[in-house]
């Protein structure tokens, strides 16, 4: 089990919480001020600490900023007696996983360790994901050039030609974000197959298959400071994030096959909402481009089905509901009652293809 470090001046606190803690078979190491946490993080690598912000000596908070320097793989939970927003605030902008005010419950203390111990191991697959994409990602940039430019130079083979450079493109997308991948290629059957449940014609449901695995190809354009931030954004930084769809458009948008210019506009309205509260351009209804509607509601689905950084996936019954909750106002009632009629197909797909 994760080692864990409970750093608290208040004997009877670190023995409550050592005992409540290895009760789950969590192995406690205790130390009752800064000093002894430094002579502990010497010793032995701690997945989790549990940090009190009023110690003697060295404060919480100050020993909170050298932790997140030099051990900045390891969790960090903070313990006060004080109901502080601002110092709450401060905690979590220094990099605190978490802020609990005494007394604090078992119940409370277990949650917050498993969910600190959650973050942790997905930003541990973050960094893993980019290191192998790292390396790979000038040799794939390298070929979708040079697909582009024989599609540009070559009438025969044109449709091979130009699935290879989808295919590239969507790898390009993959480098910036570490929750593409699979959801690419979910995102994709799930339109089809909405498409198809609305009677499209097939070879149009399979050109939006491909198109819309590059509906999130503008943030490449995005910062990893915004795009692999494991919690809430801040309201500046989801403007940048928001940006991606325009950025999606504009890269896409003066193609001429038709196949990329579904994928621009894909990329530019899936974030619109049918009631006109969504982005770049605050669309409403049919205002909004019937693949751009499509891909909300697979898009969506998707993201409550699957792990994100910051929370584990809903129940699949779970995420039905609420996505019926926003019916007639995030989406096209008419798409959700195709989602539900073809249910059982979009389902098989998110077990095929979990990440």
């Amino acid at each position: 089990m994760p080692g864990l470090l409970i750093v608290d001046d208040d004997a009877a606190l670190r023995s409550w919480a050592r005992r409540v803690l290895n009760a789950q078979g969590y192995e406690c190491t205790v130390a009752s001020d800064a000093d002894g946490a430094r002579e502990a993080l010497a010793r032995q690598d701690f997945s989790v600490v549990l940090l009190d912000v009023n110690m003697p000596g060295e404060s919480g908070i100050k020993l909170l900023a050298y932790l997140r320097v030099e051990y900045p793989t390891t969790a960090v939970l903070m313990v006060t007696g004080e109901d502080d927003l601002g110092l709450a605030t401060a905690s979590i902008e220094l990099g605190a996983y978490g802020y609990m005010v005494k007394p604090v419950r078992a119940g409370e203390l277990l949650i917050n360790v498993a969910i600190a111990l959650y973050r942790r191991r997905r930003e541990a697959e973050m960094r893993r994901h980019f290191e192998r994409l790292e390396g790979s990602r000038e040799d794939t940039t390298g070929a979708l050039r040079r697909a582009l430019e024989a599609s540009e130079l070559s009438p025969d083979g044109a449709a091979a030609i130009q699935s290879e450079a989808m295919r590239r493109l969507v790898r390009l997308a993959e480098f910036r974000d570490a929750e593409t991948g699979q959801h690419m290629v979910r995102m994709g059957r799930y339109c089809e197959l909405l498409a198809l449940q609305r009677g499209l014609p097939e070879e149009y449901c399979e050109h939006l298959r491909m198109a819309s695995e590059l509906h999130d190809i503008g943030k490449v354009a995005i910062g990893d400071r915004i795009l692999q931030k494991p919690g809430k954004l801040t309201v500046a930084e989801f403007e940048v994030l928001k940006t991606h769809a325009e950025v999606g458009h504009q890269l896409l948008a003066d193609s001429d096959t038709e196949l990329m210019r579904m994928a621009a506009t894909i990329a530019l309205t899936h974030h619109e909402r049918w009631d006109g509260g969504g982005y770049p351009h605050g669309l409403a209804g049919e205002e909004i481009p019937l693949v751009g509607r499509i891909a909300a509601v697979a898009d969506v689905f998707d993201a409550l089905t699957n792990d994100r950084v910051y929370r584990p996936a809903f129940p699949v019954g779970l995420a039905v509901n609420m996505m019926e909750a926003e019916r007639g106002r995030h989406f096209d009632p008419a798409l959700l009652d195709a989602m539900h009629a073809t249910f059982d197909h979009i389902d098989q797909v998110r077990r095929q293809h979990a990440d």
